[in-house]
């Protein structure tokens, strides 16, 4: 197993599915196909977003520290059938306990529960994929942290744009010869 990151989130506006970006080191990825209800559920925990009520990954993640347990890592361990298996590890009482789950949802709960997702490295692409679901995915690496002012910039540009001229204009600054 490897230690994995939430790289992003890929929202496609025409179908009702997304991608979740799991990265690991050497530039290797995990590119999950989720729902989007999923995916808006794993956007809210890395947004760490507050409601008035709990919604369903706040109500397991709040079930599990009133039983006196703690999220310790959530693993995803096995591709069959087209389909990604994985499992929630919870300590209760000092004994580790396994409990079968979606990647989504582990991922969801890891994410509010600030514990680590594991992947299993024969899972792990050796590259970054340039197309997903019809998509270019672009991945821009920098030597420095993101600053306020860039993500102010990005900010005020998403919210001018409607979906569909966001994926037109992703896929055109990923494809040279549209680009000028």
């Amino acid at each position: 197993m490897e230690k994995v990151e939430v790289e992003g989130v890929i929202l496609n506006p025409r179908t009702i599915t997304s991608i979740v970006l799991l990265s690991a080191s050497g530039d290797r990825v995990l590119p999950i196909v989720v729902g989007l209800f999923e995916a808006q559920a794993i956007l809210m925990g890395l947004q760490k977003g507050v409601f008035p009520r709990p919604l369903t990954h706040d109500l397991l993640q709040s079930v599990i520290r009133q039983m006196g347990g703690r999220l310790v890592r959530m693993e995803i361990y096995a591709l069959k059938e087209e389909v990604y298996y994985a499992h929630l590890v919870i300590s209760v009482a000092g004994e580790e306990r396994v409990v079968d789950c979606r990647p989504s949802d582990g991922i969801a709960l890891a994410l509010r529960c600030n514990a680590p997702i594991y992947a299993a490295e024969e899972l792990l692409e050796r590259r970054i994929p340039q197309e997903i679901e019809g998509h270019r995915f672009i991945r821009r690496r920098t030597d420095k942290p993101i600053d306020e002012k860039e993500v102010e910039e990005f900010s005020r540009l998403i919210e001018s744009m409607s979906a569909e001229d966001f994926w037109k204009h992703l896929n055109t600054k990923g494809d040279p010869e549209q680009s000028g």
